[in-house]
């Protein structure tokens, strides 16, 4: 994953020399370039003055006048330099904070995006990671609450989390607070458009949308939903909401989009190794139902060999009755474990080959096709 703060910093001049550095060098040179040629051309003026005044050429108080207007000629020259000066200097200085801000912002991401990775790296928990990374998230895009919609197995129901943001109310595990349909709601607008959403007020919203209504009750404001894409596929919605109004911005999108983008992942891999230990699980119950049903073909092997020779050994023709329908009973078990036989190896391949071949977006599919143990 390509970083984005060292991207910001070649694009603000970060990445070893300060932005506008040789810019401001020379506007400073220049500056210094002007004062020396007014301080010049004041000094002629005065010279030339004196010079006149001395000879008598000049009335005193003409003299006067125009060493006083020269001089505060050379103030406001001077005055008006220093407030150009200033001016750039104080542009300058915002452009370095502007620069020095949204690098902070974007390391803020990157770690935020490496204490997901370690979290999920150590758990394939996906809502213990949402849970334990809440924190990092508030920081990035201030909020007063985090949320998480996960779609469960069918797509058409969602089970959400929520994690506080302040310490006082932090849950020492995440629990499914409300489940959602995707109907009337925000989170399943959402997953079928694929788009971000930003809500400025639940309350103008709170009549058509169940989710927007919840929240609007709870007393917050405003807040912002994002999809978590798997192969142009949403399997879930990231969710921030605040108690002020249109807190919520495009930057604040861009910001958690790759936040958004990596739980849809871990989501997608957690369903997969889920998919996974079930198949084992079958396939373990598979293999030991075949054992059992050879050891069953065997004692109704023995049981209709023993029925034969029961019927060659006996004349009576109700014993012959009878063995005959033992026969017949053993033969058709025979037949239905055979059966099963083959239907349980027919759907272990099936199994493992969608398993093996499954991708980030069949992931739901393999995960709510599985038989459950």
């Amino acid at each position: 994953m390509s970083s984005p703060a060292h991207g910001a910093a070649r694009e603000h001049g970060l990445s070893g020399r300060p932005a506008g550095g040789p810019q401001g060098r020379s506007g400073a040179g220049a500056s210094r370039t002007v004062i020396l040629t007014l301080v010049l051309v004041g000094a002629a003026a005065q010279v030339v003055l004196w010079l006149a005044f001395d000879r008598g050429a000049v009335a005193p108080s003409v003299f006067a006048a125009a060493m006083l207007l020269g001089a505060w000629a050379l103030v406001l020259a001077f005055g008006l330099l220093a407030a150009r000066y200033i001016s750039s200097l104080q542009r300058e200085v915002d452009e370095r904070d502007r620069v020095n801000r949204e690098t902070v912002a974007q390391v803020e991401q990157l770690k935020a995006h490496n204490e997901m990775l370690q979290t999920l790296a150590r758990s394939t928990d996906v809502t213990l990671a949402f849970h334990a990374l809440a924190r990092r998230v508030a920081r990035i895009v201030p909020c007063d609450r985090v949320g998480l919609a996960l779609l469960k197995e069918g797509g058409q129901e969602f089970q959400t989390y929520t994690a506080r943001v302040t310490e006082p109310e932090r849950r020492a595990r995440p629990r499914v607070d409300l489940e959602f349909n995707l109907e009337r709601t925000h989170i399943g607008q959402v997953v079928r458009s694929g788009q971000p959403l930003i809500v400025d007020s639940f309350a103008d919203q709170a009549a058509d949308y169940l989710d927007a209504n919840v929240l609007h009750q709870t007393g917050f404001q405003s807040g912002m939903v994002l999809p978590l894409l798997s192969k142009n596929a949403a399997v879930g919605t990231l969710n921030v909401v605040s108690r002020r109004a249109k807190a919520f911005g495009p930057e604040h999108v861009a910001a958690l989009e790759p936040i958004a983008e990596i739980l849809a992942v871990a989501y997608v891999a957690q369903q997969l190794q889920q998919s996974v230990a079930r198949f084992r699980t079958m396939e373990a119950m598979a293999e030991l139902t075949l054992s059992i049903a050879s050891e069953i073909q065997s004692a109704l092997q023995t049981i209709i060999g023993h029925c034969d020779l029961l019927d060659r050994a006996h004349p009576d023709p109700s014993l012959h009755r009878d063995v005959a329908v033992i026969t017949r009973q053993a033969l058709r078990i025979q037949d239905l474990l055979e059966r099963m036989r083959v239907a349980a190896q027919d759907r272990l391949r099936e199994i493992a080959e969608k398993v093996q071949g499954a991708t980030p977006g069949d992931a739901a599919a393999v995960s709510e096709k599985s038989p459950k143990p």
